[in-house]
Protein backbone atom coordinates (compact mmCIF):
# COMPACT_ATOMS: atom_id res chain seq x y z
CA UNK A 1 0.00 0.00 0.00
CA UNK A 2 1.02 3.66 -0.75
CA UNK A 3 2.08 5.97 2.09
CA UNK A 4 2.97 9.01 3.61
CA UNK A 5 0.90 10.80 0.74
CA UNK A 6 -1.74 13.41 0.87
CA UNK A 7 -3.85 12.69 -1.99
CA UNK A 8 -6.97 14.56 -3.59
CA UNK A 9 -9.99 13.44 -5.38
CA UNK A 10 -13.08 14.82 -6.91
CA UNK A 11 -16.23 12.60 -7.62
CA UNK A 12 -18.21 14.32 -9.85
CA UNK A 13 -20.99 11.99 -10.30
CA UNK A 14 -21.88 13.24 -6.61
CA UNK A 15 -20.37 16.46 -6.80
CA UNK A 16 -17.94 15.74 -3.82
CA UNK A 17 -14.42 16.90 -2.88
CA UNK A 18 -12.39 14.04 -1.49
CA UNK A 19 -9.15 14.47 0.43
CA UNK A 20 -6.71 11.23 1.83
CA UNK A 21 -3.66 10.69 4.20
CA UNK A 22 -1.67 7.92 4.78
CA UNK A 23 1.06 8.20 7.29
CA UNK A 24 2.06 5.28 9.18
CA UNK A 25 6.10 6.03 8.57
CA UNK A 26 5.73 9.99 9.12
CA UNK A 27 3.86 9.62 12.53
CA UNK A 28 5.96 6.38 13.46
CA UNK A 29 9.07 8.84 13.44
CA UNK A 30 7.28 10.91 15.57
CA UNK A 31 5.86 8.88 17.60
CA UNK A 32 9.97 7.46 18.32
CA UNK A 33 11.33 11.15 18.95
CA UNK A 34 8.40 11.67 21.56
CA UNK A 35 8.06 8.11 23.19
CA UNK A 36 4.54 8.36 23.25
CA UNK A 37 2.32 5.87 25.40
CA UNK A 38 -1.14 4.37 23.26
CA UNK A 39 -2.95 6.79 24.22
CA UNK A 40 -0.71 9.74 23.05
CA UNK A 41 0.11 8.06 20.10
CA UNK A 42 -3.66 7.28 19.29
CA UNK A 43 -4.41 11.03 19.42
CA UNK A 44 -1.58 12.51 18.23
CA UNK A 45 -2.01 10.20 15.06
CA UNK A 46 -5.57 11.38 14.49
CA UNK A 47 -4.56 14.78 15.13
CA UNK A 48 -1.37 14.62 12.64
CA UNK A 49 -3.97 13.01 9.86
CA UNK A 50 -6.88 15.74 10.39
CA UNK A 51 -4.49 18.70 10.58
CA UNK A 52 -2.84 17.26 6.98
CA UNK A 53 -6.79 16.61 5.29
CA UNK A 54 -7.75 20.17 6.40
CA UNK A 55 -4.23 21.54 4.97
CA UNK A 56 -4.98 19.55 1.55
CA UNK A 57 -8.47 21.08 1.26
CA UNK A 58 -7.17 24.69 1.94
CA UNK A 59 -3.46 25.29 1.23
CA UNK A 60 -2.08 25.13 -2.41
CA UNK A 61 0.35 22.09 -2.87
CA UNK A 62 3.91 23.48 -3.24
CA UNK A 63 3.04 26.46 -0.95
CA UNK A 64 4.92 27.71 2.53
CA UNK A 65 1.31 28.41 3.73
CA UNK A 66 0.87 26.32 6.91
CA UNK A 67 -2.02 24.94 9.07
CA UNK A 68 -1.57 24.18 12.70
CA UNK A 69 -3.78 22.73 15.09
CA UNK A 70 -3.49 23.25 18.87
CA UNK A 71 -5.31 21.30 21.42
CA UNK A 72 -5.12 22.45 24.80
CA UNK A 73 -7.03 20.39 27.21
CA UNK A 74 -7.97 19.75 31.24
CA UNK A 75 -7.59 16.09 30.50
CA UNK A 76 -3.82 14.42 31.07
CA UNK A 77 -2.51 14.96 27.91
CA UNK A 78 -2.41 18.34 28.34
CA UNK A 79 -1.90 19.25 24.93
CA UNK A 80 -1.10 18.04 21.19
CA UNK A 81 0.55 20.46 18.95
CA UNK A 82 0.63 19.70 14.81
CA UNK A 83 1.98 21.72 12.30
CA UNK A 84 1.98 21.21 8.55
CA UNK A 85 2.61 23.09 4.92
CA UNK A 86 1.79 23.03 1.62
CA UNK A 87 5.31 21.28 0.85
CA UNK A 88 4.33 18.01 2.97
CA UNK A 89 6.12 18.91 5.97
CA UNK A 90 4.86 18.30 9.29
CA UNK A 91 5.91 18.38 12.93
CA UNK A 92 4.23 18.08 16.42
CA UNK A 93 4.82 17.44 19.41
CA UNK A 94 2.02 16.38 22.93
CA UNK A 95 2.09 17.27 26.07
CA UNK A 96 2.27 14.48 27.68
CA UNK A 97 3.83 11.58 26.14
CA UNK A 98 3.60 9.42 29.00
CA UNK A 99 0.05 10.06 29.32
CA UNK A 100 -1.05 6.07 30.41
CA UNK A 101 1.19 6.45 33.64
CA UNK A 102 -1.57 8.70 35.04
CA UNK A 103 -4.98 7.04 33.43
CA UNK A 104 -3.73 3.68 34.99
CA UNK A 105 -6.15 1.94 31.99
CA UNK A 106 -6.04 -1.02 29.83
CA UNK A 107 -8.78 0.37 27.17
CA UNK A 108 -8.11 2.98 25.11
CA UNK A 109 -10.36 5.83 26.13
CA UNK A 110 -9.23 9.15 24.28
CA UNK A 111 -12.12 11.58 25.93
CA UNK A 112 -10.45 10.58 29.04
CA UNK A 113 -7.15 11.61 28.40
CA UNK A 114 -8.48 14.92 26.76
CA UNK A 115 -11.21 16.47 29.10
CA UNK A 116 -12.43 20.04 28.49
CA UNK A 117 -10.70 22.21 26.63
CA UNK A 118 -10.46 24.18 22.91
CA UNK A 119 -9.27 23.55 19.29
CA UNK A 120 -7.24 26.52 17.88
CA UNK A 121 -6.85 26.22 14.15
CA UNK A 122 -3.96 28.47 12.77
CA UNK A 123 -3.48 29.15 9.31
CA UNK A 124 -0.44 31.39 8.02
CA UNK A 125 -1.17 32.21 4.37
CA UNK A 126 1.12 34.25 4.27
CA UNK A 127 -0.71 37.12 5.23
CA UNK A 128 -0.19 40.44 8.03
CA UNK A 129 -1.49 38.32 10.15
CA UNK A 130 -2.19 34.37 10.88
CA UNK A 131 -5.94 33.51 10.97
CA UNK A 132 -7.04 31.38 14.12
CA UNK A 133 -10.11 30.53 14.92
CA UNK A 134 -11.29 28.74 18.22
CA UNK A 135 -13.54 25.98 19.02
CA UNK A 136 -14.46 23.88 21.87
CA UNK A 137 -14.04 20.12 22.74
CA UNK A 138 -17.35 18.86 22.84
CA UNK A 139 -17.46 14.88 21.92
CA UNK A 140 -13.83 14.37 23.20
CA UNK A 141 -13.51 12.45 19.55
CA UNK A 142 -11.01 14.45 17.66
CA UNK A 143 -12.51 13.67 14.28
CA UNK A 144 -16.07 14.72 15.51
CA UNK A 145 -14.96 17.80 17.05
CA UNK A 146 -12.84 18.95 14.10
CA UNK A 147 -15.82 18.08 11.88
CA UNK A 148 -18.23 19.72 14.01
CA UNK A 149 -15.57 22.87 13.73
CA UNK A 150 -15.46 23.11 10.10
CA UNK A 151 -19.34 22.78 10.27
CA UNK A 152 -19.98 25.13 12.42
CA UNK A 153 -16.98 27.60 12.47
CA UNK A 154 -15.95 27.37 8.27
CA UNK A 155 -19.91 26.29 6.99
CA UNK A 156 -18.91 23.50 5.75
CA UNK A 157 -20.57 20.24 5.26
CA UNK A 158 -17.93 17.33 6.07
CA UNK A 159 -17.16 13.96 6.80
CA UNK A 160 -14.12 13.15 8.29
CA UNK A 161 -12.69 9.69 9.30
CA UNK A 162 -9.39 9.17 11.07
CA UNK A 163 -8.16 5.90 11.77
CA UNK A 164 -4.35 4.66 13.63
CA UNK A 165 -3.09 1.41 14.29
CA UNK A 166 -0.52 -0.41 16.07
CA UNK A 167 0.70 -3.46 17.00
CA UNK A 168 1.20 -5.26 20.62
CA UNK A 169 4.89 -3.88 19.71
CA UNK A 170 3.78 -0.25 20.08
CA UNK A 171 4.54 -0.06 15.83
CA UNK A 172 1.82 1.50 13.85
CA UNK A 173 0.67 -0.70 11.29
CA UNK A 174 -1.70 1.94 9.38
CA UNK A 175 -2.65 5.37 9.86
CA UNK A 176 -4.40 7.24 7.34
CA UNK A 177 -7.91 9.65 7.18
CA UNK A 178 -10.39 10.48 4.72
CA UNK A 179 -12.24 14.02 4.65
CA UNK A 180 -15.01 14.19 2.33
CA UNK A 181 -16.50 17.77 1.62
CA UNK A 182 -19.81 19.06 -0.17
CA UNK A 183 -19.71 21.70 -3.00
CA UNK A 184 -23.01 24.48 -2.50
CA UNK A 185 -24.91 22.58 -5.35
CA UNK A 186 -24.02 18.64 -4.10
CA UNK A 187 -27.55 17.04 -3.95
CA UNK A 188 -28.84 16.14 -0.24
CA UNK A 189 -28.78 12.61 -0.36
CA UNK A 190 -25.90 12.44 -1.27
CA UNK A 191 -25.00 13.44 2.04
CA UNK A 192 -27.93 11.24 3.69
CA UNK A 193 -25.94 8.24 2.00
CA UNK A 194 -22.53 8.54 3.17
CA UNK A 195 -23.63 9.53 6.97
CA UNK A 196 -26.07 6.20 6.39
CA UNK A 197 -22.61 3.90 5.15
CA UNK A 198 -21.03 5.89 7.99
CA UNK A 199 -23.14 4.74 10.83
CA UNK A 200 -23.97 1.02 9.42
CA UNK A 201 -20.31 0.11 10.48
CA UNK A 202 -17.62 1.74 7.90
CA UNK A 203 -13.91 1.38 9.94
CA UNK A 204 -11.17 2.67 8.27
CA UNK A 205 -8.73 0.94 10.53
CA UNK A 206 -10.03 -1.99 9.27
CA UNK A 207 -10.39 -1.21 5.80
CA UNK A 208 -7.04 -0.01 5.89
CA UNK A 209 -5.45 -3.45 7.45
CA UNK A 210 -6.64 -5.12 4.09
CA UNK A 211 -4.38 -3.72 2.24
CA UNK A 212 -6.65 -1.67 -0.14
CA UNK A 213 -5.82 0.97 -2.02
CA UNK A 214 -6.62 4.46 -0.44
CA UNK A 215 -8.68 5.29 -3.47
CA UNK A 216 -10.20 1.79 -3.55
CA UNK A 217 -11.93 2.20 -0.01
CA UNK A 218 -13.29 5.82 -0.73
CA UNK A 219 -15.49 4.41 -3.80
CA UNK A 220 -16.11 1.36 -1.54
CA UNK A 221 -17.66 4.39 0.99
CA UNK A 222 -19.52 6.40 -1.77
CA UNK A 223 -20.19 3.90 -4.42
CA UNK A 224 -18.92 5.68 -7.48
CA UNK A 225 -15.91 6.25 -9.43
CA UNK A 226 -13.45 9.29 -8.11
CA UNK A 227 -10.35 10.77 -9.64
CA UNK A 228 -7.24 11.62 -8.72
CA UNK A 229 -6.37 15.24 -8.99
CA UNK A 230 -2.57 14.77 -7.60
CA UNK A 231 -0.15 13.50 -4.79
CA UNK A 232 1.80 15.31 -2.17
CA UNK A 233 4.74 13.48 -0.36
CA UNK A 234 4.56 13.52 3.36
CA UNK A 235 7.50 13.82 5.49
CA UNK A 236 8.85 15.00 9.00
CA UNK A 237 10.39 17.69 9.14
CA UNK A 238 11.46 20.34 11.80
CA UNK A 239 11.59 24.36 10.55
CA UNK A 240 13.90 25.27 14.59
CA UNK A 241 17.41 26.78 13.89
CA UNK A 242 19.48 28.26 16.21
CA UNK A 243 18.94 31.53 14.53
CA UNK A 244 15.20 31.59 15.37
CA UNK A 245 15.93 30.34 18.84
CA UNK A 246 18.36 33.49 19.53
CA UNK A 247 15.51 35.43 18.19
CA UNK A 248 12.91 34.21 20.49
CA UNK A 249 15.69 34.30 23.22
CA UNK A 250 16.07 38.63 22.90
CA UNK A 251 12.22 38.45 23.50
CA UNK A 252 13.45 37.29 26.81
CA UNK A 253 13.55 39.61 30.43
CA UNK A 254 17.39 40.84 30.19
CA UNK A 255 17.16 39.75 33.63
CA UNK A 256 16.78 36.74 33.27
CA UNK A 257 19.06 36.38 30.48
CA UNK A 258 22.00 37.92 32.59
CA UNK A 259 20.86 35.16 35.24
CA UNK A 260 21.72 32.76 32.74
CA UNK A 261 25.14 33.82 32.15
CA UNK A 262 25.97 34.32 35.68
CA UNK A 263 24.47 31.02 37.30
CA UNK A 264 23.93 29.04 34.27
CA UNK A 265 27.37 30.11 32.09
CA UNK A 266 24.92 29.42 28.90
CA UNK A 267 22.13 27.91 28.04
CA UNK A 268 20.42 24.59 26.79
CA UNK A 269 17.25 25.01 24.73
CA UNK A 270 15.53 21.63 23.75
CA UNK A 271 13.05 22.49 20.44
CA UNK A 272 9.50 20.83 21.77
CA UNK A 273 8.88 19.42 18.21
CA UNK A 274 11.89 17.57 17.50
CA UNK A 275 13.62 17.51 20.69
CA UNK A 276 16.84 18.59 18.76
CA UNK A 277 19.03 20.84 21.17
CA UNK A 278 20.95 23.83 21.30
CA UNK A 279 23.78 25.08 23.43
CA UNK A 280 24.50 29.18 23.92
CA UNK A 281 27.41 29.90 25.19
CA UNK A 282 27.82 32.60 27.94
CA UNK A 283 29.34 34.87 25.04
CA UNK A 284 26.87 34.49 22.96
CA UNK A 285 24.24 35.39 25.23
CA UNK A 286 25.81 38.13 26.21
CA UNK A 287 25.83 39.39 22.46
CA UNK A 288 22.04 39.00 22.85
CA UNK A 289 21.75 40.66 25.81
CA UNK A 290 23.74 43.75 23.91
CA UNK A 291 21.67 43.33 21.21
CA UNK A 292 18.20 44.47 23.53
CA UNK A 293 20.43 47.21 24.94
CA UNK A 294 20.96 48.73 21.80
CA UNK A 295 17.06 48.29 20.75
CA UNK A 296 15.94 50.24 24.03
Amino acid sequence: MEDNLSLRYICDEYNLRIYAVLTKHVLQEMISIHNTTPHATIAFGRTLNAALLMAASSIKPHFHDTLSINISCSGPLKEIVVQVDGNGNVRGYVGNPNVDLELQSETLNISKALGAGVITVTRDLGLREPYKSVWPIIYGDIAKDIANYLLESEQIPSALILAVNWNKEGAITRSGGILIQTFPTTPSYVVELIESRLQSGFSLDKKLEEEKSIKAIIEELIGKETKELGALPLQHHCRCTKELLAAILESVDTHELEDMIQKDHGAHITCAFCKKEYRFTREELQKIVLKKEKVH
